[in-house]
């Protein structure tokens, strides 16, 4: 499996494999629901000194090797900062909640996108099948001060027959084959596996999309590289939609790709390129999404 994992990734960039072999960084995040930029103040105290990035000014990187030195630190304790990966972030971001927005998070354990919507967002809810995913989710929305989130433990794919066409908002980090994971051996990796969650993948974007009120937006994203989880999916979509419509995302960083048209014997709509693949570079994972509106 190791050689044809490796021969796919490579068809899609080679760069991925490099990436996914040297972390050197990790990153963080403010939790504005309990700190703003004093946090930083306190890291600094401590001895770390966070590198902020430049698309916002609540997010930072550490070298790798202070990523357990820091869940000691008090801004960590305290809960005022929230370690996550660059890419969650960004493409959290991206789905540009405001102060009206009822968000859905469809997908949501662990929590932490759910936990940037609802710093900005009028109400979030974020849903988990995983009974044990579901209840350590609710904890960490207790313990980040996170007041105007609603938790359901429920099977996403089948979410929209009881909300119909509900929120303004959807996310959707759909469970996946986790090959942005992969910095070794290939050991749980098959095709299989990527097959089956492609199937999964088409139920849970069905539930997002029908969620979702006309002339909303969602996102559809997953870790991983396979176009059939990705590309296809979108694709997918599109043919089942008249009205679904893929939005460009500029972001401003550069180990991004854009969405793949073509792969082995299938073609997609020349519409998926507006999708984005982030490749695995310093605190950034492996990641990919797509915006979509309902029109």
């Amino acid at each position: 499996m190791q050689k044809v994992f490796e021969e796919r990734v490579n068809k899609i960039n080679p760069e991925i494999l490099k990436g996914l072999k040297e972390k050197t960084e990790f990153s963080f995040r403010i939790n504005r629901h309990k700190a703003d930029l004093e946090a930083i103040d306190e890291l600094k105290k401590e001895g770390f000194f966070p590198k902020q990035v430049k698309w916002s000014k609540y997010v930072y990187t550490l070298p790798i090797v202070e990523r357990k030195k820091i869940t000691k630190s008090s801004a960590y304790t305290q809960n005022k900062i929230y370690i996550q990966n660059l890419s969650s972030i960004i493409a959290a971001l991206s789905l540009n909640v405001n102060e009206n927005d009822w968000v859905l998070d469809l997908a949501a354990a662990p929590g932490g996108k759910s936990l940037i919507f609802s710093e900005t967002a009028r109400k979030v809810s974020s849903v988990e099948p995983d009974k044990k995913r579901f209840f350590r989710m609710k904890r960490n929305f207790k313990e980040h001060g996170a007041k105007n989130i609603q938790t359901y433990n429920k099977d996403g794919r089948f979410v929209y027959k009881a909300t119909g066409e509900m929120f303004d908002k959807v996310f959707l980090d759909a469970p996946c084959s986790s090959e942005a994971h992969i910095d070794g051996e290939v050991t749980w990796w098959n095709l299989k596996r990527v097959k089956r969650f492609s199937k999964l993948q088409k139920e849970l974007i069905i539930s997002a999309y029908e969620s979702l009120k006309s002339g909303g937006k969602m996102i559809y994203a997953t870790c991983t590289f396979s176009p059939e989880e990705n590309e296809e999916n979108i694709d997918f979509l599109l043919k089942k939609y008249p009205n679904a419509e893929i939005l460009k995302v500029d972001l401003p960083i550069d180990n991004i790709q854009e969405g793949i048209t073509k792969w082995e014997d299938k073609e997609y709509s020349v519409e998926v390129k507006k999708s984005v693949r982030i490749l695995p570079k310093g605190a950034y994972s492996g990641f990919f999404f797509c915006k979509i509106r309902k029109n």
